[in-house]
């Protein structure tokens, strides 16, 4: 499969991002980092994300960590692994870096495709370094239940049971893939998560391919709450004009999004550098200034995740349980889609 974008970034940051601190990437194990990957010079992110915010951080990493040339190319985590996989037997160094969520860790793991390392060292937090040191979270997609304040008020919606009342009948957009519910399972149970969607499958929902489309939807006026939409996208239609709000309830399903550094790739310590860069707080902020994308729990928070903290919200990350993770959504996405 085809490449879909590549962006090649050596820019120099200016403006806003330039005045974020430095310090956390200060002291010998970034500077012995740096000066290696220095000398390999070039890194090849194979990255899911939108352009936009590939872009801005990559200006601030150049700006931190001159004299390495990034060629980032989007491209989506599935056949991303299978292109690896080809190239790999054909010889062919391929990427450095991939940043999917959890679910395709298995993929990833099973043809060892992951490279440790030691994050701890570079001050990252231990329970965002999983998969015995393969992969380091970066940011979390969340999904809080949105809406479009035409038809919602916010205190129409209090609870996700509140889905249910018949008066949202033919008024609920709900994504197809059903990563809200596969995610809420872990914390639901199975059967309670079967039976919710059976009840909200009463109320003939919209059925919407994918996240991003069921926000543009929503944003569009297509229905009144959206179960399964990103926060970040709700964030950016509502600041672009969209009469579009997240409820502020809970639990907020959120997918755990990380770095992987491929083992094999031709720059092994500039895919280092960036992966570890991506948790500090520097990042972190360009993360979120980009599109309000970044993480909702853990020490280091977006300014929505401090919203989320301050109001005691329930977040439920994308479980580590990845085998029953995957079977929950499977049958999540087939309850909705009616897919046998």
């Amino acid at each position: 499969m085809g490449l879909r974008t590549l962006i090649c970034v050596a820019a120099v940051c200016s403006g806003a991002w330039a005045s974020a601190p430095a310090s956390a990437q200060t002291g010998e194990p970034w500077d012995l980092l740096y000066a290696a990957a220095k000398k390999e010079g070039k890194l090849s992110v194979w990255s899911s994300r939108d352009v936009p915010v590939n872009q801005q951080v990559a200006k601030l990493f150049t700006q931190r960590f001159p004299g390495i040339e990034l060629e980032i190319f989007k491209i989506l985590p599935s056949p991303a692994i299978e292109r690896l996989v080809t190239e790999r037997k054909a010889g062919r160094p391929g990427g450095d870096i991939i940043d999917p969520n959890i679910s395709f860790m298995p993929l990833l793991l099973d043809r060892d495709l992951a490279e440790p390392v030691d994050y701890a060292k570079f001050g990252v937090p231990a329970d965002e370094i999983l998969f015995d040191n393969r992969a380091v979270v970066i940011g979390h997609y969340d999904q809080p239940l949105s809406y479009n304040t035409n038809y919602v008020k916010p205190g129409d919606i209090r609870s996700w049971d509140d889905l249910l009342d018949p008066k949202w009948s033919g008024k609920l957009i709900v994504e197809s893939f059903a990563y809200s519910f596969g995610m809420l399972a872990s914390t639901w149970g199975e059967e309670r998560m079967t039976s919710f969607i059976r009840k909200l499958l009463a109320n003939k929902p919209i059925v919407i391919t994918g996240p991003t489309n069921a926000s543009e939807a929503l944003a569009g006026g297509q229905g009144a709450i959206a179960v399964g939409a990103y926060a970040s996208r709700t964030e950016v239609n509502r600041e672009a004009g969209a009469p579009v709000a997240w409820a502020r309830l809970g639990p907020i399903p959120a997918q755990r999004v990380v770095n992987v550094v491929i083992r094999g790739g031709p720059n092994p310590n500039a895919a280092k550098l960036w992966s570890a860069w991506w948790t500090t707080p520097e990042a972190q902020k360009a993360f979120y200034e980009a599109q309000r994308y970044g993480k909702i729990a853990g020490p280091v928070l977006s300014p929505r995740g401090e919203e989320v903290k301050k109001l005691g919200l329930e977040v439920v990350l994308e479980s580590l349980d990845i085998k029953n993770g995957i079977r929950w959504l499977d049958m999540a996405s087939r309850l909705v889609t009616g897919r046998q």
